[in-house]
């Protein structure tokens, strides 16, 4: 048993560490972990860990017995403990809380009558009180009944607890299963003494000493069957074949055939053979199946349904069993002991329960019924997730071995494009370096699967992390699959693969199988990664020219053959390994049309190295290069127009005076002036053991992104830092301490310490010469440590650390966003009453620690908080705080109405975003006080006015609506259809709900029941038909006050279920409606409308109308006349030449907001109002009028007008705009303009102009 630790950035690592005492068990740093997690392949063990762990305990705590022997030295450890359940989670299959399963499987079988009652009773007590230990074997075979738990429920405040939990390794890479909840992690690899094992089963299984253990050795060795002695369920079962002297391949479905024969001798099953090529071949040797056969088939064919129907089961009634079997061939199978039978000591339930001798062997007879069944079953078959596949990883090694061919069709129907993808951005990830090979576990050790990590989406590393595991367990299975169909005389390995990575992991048995899948698919391989040298040559470029059309991804030693078989193919990510010919680069990398990466490694760079525009990154590690080259490539990459990464790793950069001898001296200026000359900005260079030559190449520069990967690089770099008048984002590695010296430029918009460690002092130094920058900068803190000043003495600590604060506290830190991933209880404290302005936690862990502190951030505006949340929310949030954002993880609904009730006490409207959360049900909460907790929650919310929170939400859930219900929410924005459908139940119940923001695609009628309070409702962004917007009409209709409807980015679409021949009745049909109801309350304003849109509102009954831009009020300009009740008229944007609109008689007011309007198309609304027989109003608030001419032009011009006219004399030629002016105004001063009242808010010279001498009744 080995420790694995679980990495800062998600990877699981196995410590080589072995576990051989219980305190490493279930002591972390000296503290009881509260879920030990034990996983491991088939029969490695599992079960039989959990059962000596409980033999152990009984021995502790009960008088010893001196002949037995524990498996841990330390065993008096479990003395702590008063009590050990142990539970089997294959027979809770409907169970979801730990209590329950202790009570049907521990009490109910000891006790009866009122003393099993007097037991269920004081269990709870025992549990809240007393230390003990739990152990739950075979997390892989429970499922929640209500699918919302990945664990059994079991209490947190049981603080005396440690659950010790086995599973399979591919049930560990559930991205539900949280890092935060495995407190040790622990990989059972089988046998710690297979010699001990081997000789007592052979003690045990003869009389005698007739045969020895070196004979057995020799046995295994002869047929290299030694990597399986590491299970003891195949050790078990190999002792049994050599001591009954039977032949063996090595294949796993000959080792079950072996297994189903022996069992079926055992139940006195009738001896017979089968004829040749008339069965499986791992079945032809066996002497009690043939004549069972029907048995076979009808177990297989139970084991297939079972395994995989829609709720996967591996324990099942008589009943069920009884669809597929007969009474005799059931009573047999027990017998045989295939299946197992044991009874549920429910009380309501009395009905015995069976199963598989094994998972593995009803796995092994699912196979057997999928390759004999004459249906085509893989149709059955659906990628309900990516998983599906590496769940299915035992059945399917077992069909490798039955029919090959089938097992390949099987693996196609549920590898769809998408795992191809994940798979695909793994190998990527492995193939830039982003893991060591420390950290790619190999590939046949369980650990593999243990690469799975934190599944926030927020974070790429995590991402990239899980893409790479599932890669390795992907090819594990099918390298599995390939060695067992070899070993079960498979005539054809006819398994189709991709991507295939040959590295020093792999056993030579791998390889090998390896090599025969590569060369059996060499026409289609997309990855080829050699990190050993297992391939010749001659096959090396079989592959490479057979696979020019869809190769995308290499990593090898280029020798000339290769570099020659690589030309003109469609590689997109290229590792050169090794020593490069620096010439064939030449030769190469512009044959490649879809280049992106390239690698170069312990090369001296003596030429230019030449791509296509198509890159996107290049590596230079351990090379020489002179100035001058390196110089022509950043100029020749700043050419392109897209980012792009040069990585310089270790580089040794010849100074400008050594590169070129006297010919430099001419060059090097030219090349640094152009380097200037050129915008740098797309390219982020990432620098790793750097020189001072190598900066000095950079200064003055524009480049975008620059990443030190260590603290001696960014201590060279300080000089010139400020001189890249163009760098965004800098990156930060390594160990900082004393006063941070570096000097930003301006131009800086992040800054990221993405691992290693610093002092207060340095931080504190770094935040304020951030704030001294005035624009927001965002400060990202991710692995990084804070450690005490070297340079302070611990008696000078404490004054030091006030005067850091005092100095941090002096500055306005407003501007900076900090983001923290791996925070410390010190870090926090030294931002206390600080004036950051946003602060981002990316853990729940973080969140915890800096909870004390936010209270005191007296300008902290945003929150961000990521991670998962139980209990109650303690967050104490300041008064400045104006937005928080759960981007991405869980919380329990008692967290999150804790959380609402918080943000009712400010006393200001404040933001909620629920973007990826999932509302996760309390651990706390026992299933019989689920419904009354739920209940308390509900009453103390309801109890609160949160009328300032506006909610926003993505993806919701029915469980996070329910718990709104009948809230006093303000503001609700539902960011997609799917939310707004599951809000739709609740929305009419929000008492104080005033508007409604809606994204996403609706369609069909609208039924969204809205709310007395509700003032607007506002469609953001996304489509919808037009049947469905009539009905949101109709429905806002119905309330009766004013209501506002705001269409913004909304795409207007026809109905699907409407046929092209009857869309014209559809829409006259919708018209219809909607003109029948009284609109006259609804106030819509548009802004990017269609003419669709304005067609359905013609003749309406609308009230007020906004047309937020010329282009909309140029659509609406046919309909606005036929609204027969429309009030207002707002218009907003830029209009020129002559109004020409045609407006209703109803109008009563048009507001002119926010635009440019010309003097002319002014003038001419001004006479078109004139034409209203009642008063009407004209707003102009913020209103540009647009003219050539100044107002002293204007006064001069009418002046000159008014002259003209009095003596009927001619004037003097003017443009044809001064005139067109001039007749505008003399047509506005013909008009009785009485009837219109005019208020101007933010108005000009030129505009009073254009209204003197006229006869507007009222000016405001």
């Amino acid at each position: 048993m080995s420790q694995v630790t679980i990495e800062k950035d998600g990877s699981r690592k196995k410590t080589g560490n072995p576990v051989n005492q219980y305190k490493a068990l279930f002591y972390k740093d000296e503290k009881l972990s509260s879920r030990v997690f034990v996983q491991g392949e088939p029969g490695m063990g599992k079960t039989a860990f959990l059962t000596k762990l409980a033999l152990d305990w009984c021995d502790a705590v009960s008088e010893h017995n001196p002949d037995y022997k524990a498996t841990f030295s330390d065993v008096d450890t479990l003395k702590e403990f008063q009590f050990l359940f142990q539970i089997s989670l294959r027979d809770a299959m409907d169970q979801r809380e730990v209590i329950e399963m202790i009570k049907t499987q521990i009490i109910d079988m000891i006790y009866t009558g009122n003393k099993r009652k007097q037991t269920v009773k004081l269990l709870p007590y025992i549990l809240e009180r007393e230390k003990y230990i739990v152990t739950m074997d075979g997390l892989n075979e429970w499922v929640d009944r209500l699918n919302k738990c990945v664990l059994p429920l079991h209490p947190q405040f049981h603080t005396e607890c440690v659950s010790v939990i086995t599973s399979r390794p591919w049930k560990m890479a559930d991205e539900r299963i949280k890092d935060s909840e495995i407190n040790i992690l622990i990989e059972i690899e089988g046998i710690i003494d297979s010699e001990d094992l081997t000789k007592k089963l052979i003690n045990s299984l003869q009389t005698g000493d007739v045969k020895m253990h070196a004979e057995f050795i020799m046995y295994v060795n002869e047929r290299q069957l030694m990597n399986l002695l590491t299970s003891p369920w195949l050790q078990t079962l190999l002792v049994n074949l050599w001591l009954n002297k039977m032949k063996f391949s090595g294949s796993l479905c000959e080792i079950n055939g072996i297994l189903l024969d022996i069992l079926f001798k055992n139940a006195h099953g009738k001896k017979g053979y089968f004829q040749k090529g008339n069965s499986f071949r791992c079945l032809s040797n066996t002497r009690f199946i043939q004549r069972q056969i029907d048995i076979i088939d009808a177990l297989a064919n139970a084991a297939f349904n079972f395994t995989f129907s829609s709720s996967k089961s591996l324990v099942f009634t008589e009943r069920e069993l009884l669809n597929f079997l007969s009474e005799d061939q059931l009573e047999f199978c027990l017998h045989a002991g295939v299946l197992t039978k044991r009874y549920s000591f429910k009380i309501a339930d009395q009905d015995a329960q069976f199963l598989f001798l094994h998972e593995t062997v009803q796995e092994f007879m699912a196979a057997l019924h999928i390759a004999n069944s004459k249906q085509d079953l893989i149709k059955q078959f659906r990628t309900g997730s990516r998983y599906n596949v590496l769940e299915m990883s035992q059945t399917i090694i077992y069909l490798c071995g039955l029919d090959c061919k089938i097992a390949d069709k099987l693996i196609n129907c549920l590898v769809d494009d998408e795992f191809l993808q994940v798979i695909s951005h793994g190998l990527s990830g492995y193939i830039k370096g982003f893991y060591k090979q420390e950290h790619l576990l190999a590939y046949q050790e369980d650990s593999c699967a243990q690469k799975n990590v934190l599944k926030s989406k927020h974070n790429q590393m995590d991402y990239n992390t899980r893409c790479l595991a599932l890669s390795v367990l992907f090819q594990r299975m099918i390298i599995a699959g390939c060695i067992e169909a070899r070993a079960s005389g498979e005539k054809e390995i006819c398994l189709n693969c991709r991507d295939f990575t040959f590295n020093t992991n792999l056993t030579e048995s791998d390889s090998n199988a390896l090599k025969l899948l590569l060369l059996y698919n060499c026409a289609d391989v997309r990855s080829l990664i050699l990190e050993s040298n297992c391939l010749q040559i001659s096959e090396i470029l079989t592959v490479l020219n057979q696979s020019k059309h869809c190769l995308t991804r290499v990593k090898m030693t280029l020798t000339p053959e290769i570099s020659k078989a690589l030309h003109n193919t469609n590689i997109q990510e290229l590792h050169c390994i090794g020593q490069l010919d620096v010439s064939s680069c030449s030769f190469v990398f512009p044959s490649l049309p879809q280049l992106t990466y390239v690698h170069i490694e312990h090369t001296r760079l003596t030429q230019d190295i030449v791509l296509l525009d198509t890159i996107q990154e290049i590596d230079f590690l351990k090379c020489e290069s002179s100035s001058e080259l390196l110089c022509a490539s950043l100029i020749t990459l700043s050419l392109l127009d897209h980012p792009v990464k040069c990585v310089l790793w270790d580089v040794v950069l010849q100074p400008f005076e050594k590169s070129r001898g006297d010919d430099s001296h001419t060059h090097i200026p030219e090349l640094r002036s152009e380097m200037l000359s050129n915008d740098m900005s797309n390219i982020k260079i990432s620098v790793d053991n750097g020189s001072k030559e190598l900066f000095d190449l950079i200064r003055d520069t524009s480049i975008g992104i620059l990443d030190m990967r260590t603290a001696k690089c960014a201590t060279l770099a300080s000089e010139i830092l400020h001189t890249l008048n163009k760098l965004t984002d800098l990156h930060l590695c390594g160990t900082y301490t004393g006063r941070c010296d570096i000097k930003l430029p301006a131009s800086l918009q992040c800054i990221r310490l993405l691992e290693g460690g610093c002092s207060s002092e340095w931080l504190c130094s770094l935040l304020i010469t951030i704030s001294s920058l005035d624009h927001p900068v965002e400060c990202q803190l991710l692995n990084v440590v804070l450690q005490s000043s070297e340079e302070i003495r611990a008696d000078e600590a404490h004054t030091h650390i006030l005067d850091l604060r005092s100095e941090i506290l002096s500055h306005d830190l407003s501007n900076i966003e900090l983001f923290v991933k791996n925070g410390s209880a010190e870090l926090f404290e030294l931002l206390r009453d600080t004036s950051i302005g946003i602060l981002g936690m990316m853990t729940a862990d973080c969140a915890s620690l800096a909870s004390e502190i936010i209270l005191t951030l007296n300008k902290l505006t945003k929150l961000y908080l990521l991670g998962t949340y139980t209990g109650r929310c303690d967050l104490k949030l300041p008064a400045s705080l104006e937005y928080i954002s759960l981007p991405d993880g869980g919380c329990s609904s008692e967290w999150l109405c804790s959380l609402l009730i918080t943000l009712s006490s400010l006393d200001h409207p404040v933001e909620c975003k629920l973007w990826n959360v999932i509302l996760q049900s309390s651990e706390v909460t026992r299933g019989d006080e689920a419904h009354t907790h739920i209940s308390d929650l509900r009453s103390e919310i309801l109890s609160h006015d949160l009328s300032n929170i506006e909610i926003l939400v993505k993806n919701g859930s029915a469980e996070l609506f329910e718990l709104l219900r009948d809230t006093s929410i303000g503001i609700l924005s539902l960011m997609t259809a799917e939310c707004t459908s599951l809000a739709s139940q609740i929305l009419h119940t929000l008492n104080k709900l005033t508007k409604i923001y809606l994204q996403g695609t609706y369609t069909g009628r609208c039924e969204i029941k809205l709310p007395a309070s509700l003032q607007c409702i506002s469609l953001q962004e996304g489509e919808c038909s037009s049947e469905w917007l009539c009905s949101l009409l109709i429905t806002l209709s119905s309330l009766d006050y004013p209501v506002e409807c705001k269409l913004w980015n909304f795409v207007l679409q026809s109905s699907e279920e409407i046929r092209e021949d009857e869309a014209h009745t559809h829409i006259s049909d919708l018209r219809s409606e909607i003109q029948s109801h009284d609109l006259s309350n609804i106030e819509i304003s548009v802004k990017n409308g269609s003419e669709e849109l304005f067609e359905l509102l013609r003749d309406t009954s609308l009230g007020i109308l906004g047309l937020m831009t010329a282009y909309c009020t140029s659509l609406a300009s046919e309909i606005l006349h036929t609204l027969n009740r429309l009030t207002k008229l707002y218009l907003m944007g830029t209009y020129t030449d002559r109004c020409d609109l045609k407006l209703p008689a109803s109008l009563q007011c048009i507001c002119l907001h926010k635009g440019r309007f010309s003097s002319e198309w002014l003038c001419s609304l001004v006479i078109t109002l004139f034409s209203f027989d009642h008063p009407v109003e004209c707003e102009l608030e913020d209103v540009v009028l647009e003219s050539g001419l100044s107002a002293s032009n204007y006064k001069l011009d009418w002046q000159r007008a008014l002259y003209f006219k009095k003596i009927k004399s001619g004037i003097t030629r003017k443009s044809e705009a001064h005139t067109h002016i001039l007749n505008i105004r003399s047509q506005m001063l013909t008009h009785d303009l009485s009837n219109i009242k005019i208020l101007v808010k933010n108005g000009s010279a030129e505009l009073f102009e254009l209204l003197r001498d006229t006869s507007i009744n009222i000016l405001t």
